[in-house]
Formats: C-alpha cells, structure tokens, sequence
C-alpha cells in the first residue's frame, strides 16, 4: 500500500508537505505542489480515509444493512448509497443479513452487524428493507441513528421509500385511458400494507371512472407464479372475463401472459397486461410487458444525502416517498383497437 512517506521520497520534500498539499493546510509553492501531485499521480495514491478520521476524532464512517443482498432491488440502492456517501469522504461498512422473510429473519445477524458498525465508529447506519416493508419489530434492536431505505419502522422514524398508492393509480388510469372496462388485479401478499395501498390506488381510478371492480376481479397472487397462473385461469373462465389484468409484480404479470396462451388468447389483442418492478423478464418477456419502474437508485441517493443532513441536524420530512415510473411495452391494447376485447 503507498503511503504519504512514499510520496514524500518521490517528490523529494518533507511529509509535512505532503500532507499540506492534501488537505490545503498551508499554502507551498506552485512548483513544489506540481511535484507532490505528479508524485501523487504516479503512484496513484489514494488517502486513508479512516486513519485520517481517527486523527481528527471526526468518524466518516456509515453503516449499510441490506436485509436480503440478493433480493432485486437492493444492489441499485446499495450502488447509489456507496457513491454518494464515497465521493464526500466518507468509508462504508456494509452488514447483510441474509433474510428475505419474517419467519427467516434472524435477530442474533442484526446483533453481530450492530457490534461491527460500533466497532468500525459508524456514525448511523442506512437499513435497506427487501421484502419486510415495515420493520418495527427488529426496531428496538437497532441502537444507532438510523434512516431506512425501501422501508419503513416506526412514525418516528425516517424512511425513503417510493409511492405504491400512485404507481397503482397510474397503471389503472393507463388501462382506462386506453378503453377498458372490465379491469382485474392479481394481487400480492395480502398481509402486507403496500398490497392494500395498491389496491387503493387502483380502485381509486376505477371510482373516477365511473366503473366497478367487482371482488371476483380481486385475486391474491401472493407474489408467485404458479398461484398467479392459477388465478389468471379463473379470470379467464368467469362468464364475463377481464380485458386487462394488472399483476403487482413482473413475475405474476408473465404468469398471466403463460395462462393466456393456454387459453389459446393473445396478448394483448386479447387481454391486456400491466406488471410491476421493471425486472428483466418484463423487458425480454414476449410480448414484452408494460410495468411500473421503481426508483431504486434515486431512493438510495435521497437516502444518503438525507442521512448526512440528519446528521448535520437539518430538519426533513419523517417520510418522503418518491414516485414511480410507467413504462410503456407492448402488453397493453386499446378494445377500440381490438373489437373482440
């Protein structure tokens, strides 16, 4: 590793201007600042951040605790969390706990990744939720300033999060704008407070527009394909069937298209399809599937620059949701376009 002595005997001067130049301490000549920084360059030297905030007794250390590192939306936040609180300096220990459930969830991995971030002088840390939207009963474990990301604890608490009740609202009034009328969902875990604001939002439009959405159009998927395909054939079989059908995850949405042409139905002459999340599968789906895209690396960036201001003591909102994108593919049709919907 190359440290300030190396750069010193490079350029020939005292370490005390080596360490002046870095940090603007005092002003050296204009000559002996090129030689420390062409030293500097050619040794591609990179500064002990933790060293130097031990020195000073400032700690630019931040704590990261990914409750599932696999699950699909955590590396983006995780990505944008890292450059942001990097490019001002500060180090990042990050804890994964390895859980995507409750019932899997694992209270003595929060405990060892509470006494690493107490180790390393993390200022606070930043929680990124996976599949627990609320957290509250893991709170009272977390000791240190905390700001969650993609969840949510107690009111108290600070969260970034992004906006189901309009994501779903946009999805209901792209498949209205376009014509439809009879308009089912296939829902997610009905256990869970998002799947209901979802709900919400979507049977909001349906009001505005003067239609209904009748129960038997309201079918849990619980986030899995098979169950999804399963519901989808029901829909497909009621006397009067859906012409769209809005899935509340990508999976669940390439489940309906599968459960379609089993039924010999296209889509989206046929029956029109709207998932959620933006993952691969809608993009590469046949057709492919027109979603709602979540801001997963703008939550980790309001996430970072909103932890810092807490700690520089601004005053911010205790809950800031951002809002969600729809992305138009090919899996939705008007019935003015296709008489037989």
């Amino acid at each position: 590793m190359v440290t300030i002595h190396d750069v010193a005997k490079l350029a020939g001067v005292s370490i005390a201007t080596v360490s002046h130049v870095l940090n603007g301490t005092k002003k050296v000549s204009a000559k002996t600042e090129e030689k420390v920084k062409k030293a500097l360059s050619d040794l591609n030297y990179v500064p002990n951040i933790a060293a130097k905030s031990l020195k000073s007794q400032d700690y630019k250390s931040i704590g990261v605790i990914a409750e599932d590192i696999k699950a699909f939306s955590t590396p983006p936040i995780i990505d944008a969390v890292c450059g942001y609180l990097n490019e001002r300096g500060y180090t990042i220990t990050l804890c994964n706990l390895r859980t995507y459930s409750h019932s899997q969830y694992d209270t003595q991995l929060l405990i060892s990744s509470m006494k690493i971030l107490e180790s390393s002088r993390a200022r606070g840390a930043i929680y990124i939720g996976a599949a627990s939207p609320n957290v509250s009963f893991i709170r009272s474990m977390i000791k240190i300033p905390v700001l969650f990301a993609y969840s949510s604890a107690l009111e108290s608490d600070y969260s970034i999060d992004y906006d189901n009740y309009k994501a779903a609202r946009l999805a209901a009034m792209h498949l209205v704008s376009q014509g439809h009328k009879r308009i089912a969902i296939i829902t997610g875990a009905l256990d869970q407070d998002f799947v209901h604001q979802r709900i919400m939002g979507f049977q909001s439009v349906i009001m505005e527009a003067g239609l209904t959405l009748p129960p038997e159009y309201i079918l849990p998927g619980n986030w899995n394909y098979n169950l999804a395909y399963q519901q989808t054939c029901k829909l497909l079989d009621l006397a009067e069937p859906p012409t769209a059908i809005f899935a509340m995850n990508d999976s669940m949405a390439c489940a309906v298209i599968a459960a379609c042409h089993k039924h010999g139905l296209k889509v989206p002459e046929d029956l029109s399809v709207i998932g959620f999340d933006n993952r691969s599968c809608s993009a590469y789906n046949t057709p492919a599937i027109t979603t709602l895209g979540i801001p997963l690396y703008e939550i980790g960036i309001a996430a970072a620059a909103s932890f810092l201001k807490l700690l520089e003591g601004e005053a911010l909102p205790h809950k800031q949701l951002l809002d969600c994108a729809l992305i138009e593919r090919e899996s939705v049709a008007s019935p003015r376009q296709y008489p037989n919907l």
